[in-house]
């Protein structure tokens, strides 16, 4: 994904992704994007905050919520408050 691209370099700071329930993301749309984010020092997890798992097959497992991806880990850990704070508040 080009967003990827645009965080490493420094065109955007932030990426989010909230797939609809069921929706199965698939690990070549990802792995080269999160090395590329965090060799230039940013951080990608899924929106719990747990790192992407590329070893369980085709599919990212686990993946309860959606992708975060940030260009600095202070940037990161304030979305993952929001998003949690978001989320629990949620009746959705």
């Amino acid at each position: 994904m080009v967003k990827y691209a645009a965080i490493a370099r420094g065109d955007a700071e932030i990426f989010m992704k909230f797939a609809r329930a069921g929706y199965k993301e698939k690990i070549w749309d990802h792995a080269a994007g999160v090395v590329i984010i965090e060799e230039a020092g940013g951080v990608v997890t899924d929106a719990g905050g747990r790192r992407l798992d590329f070893s369980k097959g085709m599919f990212l497992q686990g993946l309860d919520r959606g992708i975060i991806a940030c260009a600095g880990a202070s940037l990161h850990e304030k979305i993952m408050r929001a998003v949690d704070a978001s989320w629990n508040s949620s009746s959705l």
